[in-house]
């Protein structure tokens, strides 16, 4: 009987295929997990910063006292506080859709709130509504990863009194 010590090339041959054809779907799957994993990270950074957002404006709005609202255009308001010590005082919001930023603040002191740098995120609308004694904003982001859009929206009650 003939004693075999080794391998043939064309098992040699088979065998790196089949290695090559498992390293291949491996990296196949790490590669899609890493694209799930960067989208979930951008899901994640833009809630944080329309939570942010959220609740800086309703807090304005209800512990400064929203007292009235002009919409100054689509994409824009002044909203007039009702304050005890020194009269009413004004702030302002611009949604600036094309520079992806909001800018908000007391008239004259606006600060720039920028939208987390994520590629292809962009604000694509701005709602601005007065119904039934209620200030409405819908901000929509959207990018063409996310499932579904991302909204900012608030409610806040004008000449609302605890």
């Amino acid at each position: 009987m003939k004693n075999k010590k080794g391998f043939t090339s064309i098992e040699l041959v088979v065998s790196f295929v089949i290695v090559s054809a498992i390293v291949i779907g491996l990296f196949d799957v790490i590669l899609n997990y890493q694209n799930k994993q960067q989208i979930s990270s951008y899901e994640s950074s833009i809630n944080a910063y329309i939570n942010e957002m959220t609740k800086l404006l309703e807090d304005d709005f209800i512990m400064r006292k929203l007292e009235s609202v002009t919409i100054t255009s689509t994409s824009s308001a002044t909203f007039t506080y009702a304050n005890q010590k020194d009269g009413s005082t004004t702030s302002q919001l611009f949604v600036q859709i094309a520079d992806g930023a909001i800018r908000y603040g007391k008239t004259g002191e606006l600060l720039r709130y920028s939208i987390p740098k994520i590629p292809d995120l962009k604000i694509s609308s701005c709602t601005l509504q007065i119904q039934n004694q209620f200030f409405l904003l819908e901000i929509i982001f959207t990018h063409p990863n996310f499932q579904v859009d991302k909204k900012l929206k608030i409610a806040a009650p004008i000449q609302y009194r605890a």
